[in-house]
């Protein structure tokens, strides 16, 4: 009686670690805008993720960032941080390169998403002035495909 009770609970744990990854479709073909994911949800960070690669290489001082995913879906946050005074931050972005799938990498401030990063992104600085509060960095996804390199200074 113990084994099959055992048995039966191994099964039920399976098939509960097996249905929490929700899987989003790409229906929009070229476009990567979102479909199913809102605003509110990558805000909030209101659905669970998977798929997520973080590279982290540090070389004489020097630190490189590097995330991919060949199948993302949901939301997470990648940086996160509390400003009480007035501060600056600069966002690096090396490369973007988004092959397929819905994709977003948003900047958020005190529960707004102040800058949505291009996904054609190649050696640029996004700078963010005076800030106050919570400035957290979120990469939002349905089935997608992607690497980008990023530093946050």
């Amino acid at each position: 009686m113990k084994k099959l009770l055992s048995v039966m609970l191994a099964v039920c744990m399976l098939f509960a670690l097996t249905a929490c990854g929700t899987e989003y479709e790409d229906t929009n073909g070229d476009d990567i805008t979102l479909e199913t994911i809102t605003d509110e949800d990558i805000i909030n960070l209101a659905t669970g993720a998977s798929g997520l690669t973080y590279k982290e290489t540090n070389i004489g001082g020097l630190k490189s960032s590097e995330y991919s995913a060949k199948n993302f879906n949901g939301v997470e946050q990648i940086y996160l941080t509390n400003f009480i005074a007035k501060s600056d931050v600069c966002i690096y972005i090396g490369h973007m390169n988004v092959e397929s799938g819905n994709f977003k990498l948003a900047v958020i401030n005190d529960g707004k998403i102040i800058k949505e990063i291009p996904a054609d992104t190649f050696n640029e600085e996004f700078w963010f002035y005076d800030l106050k509060g919570t400035f957290s960095v979120h990469v939002a996804g349905e089935s997608a495909k992607f690497d980008f390199y990023i530093d946050i200074d």
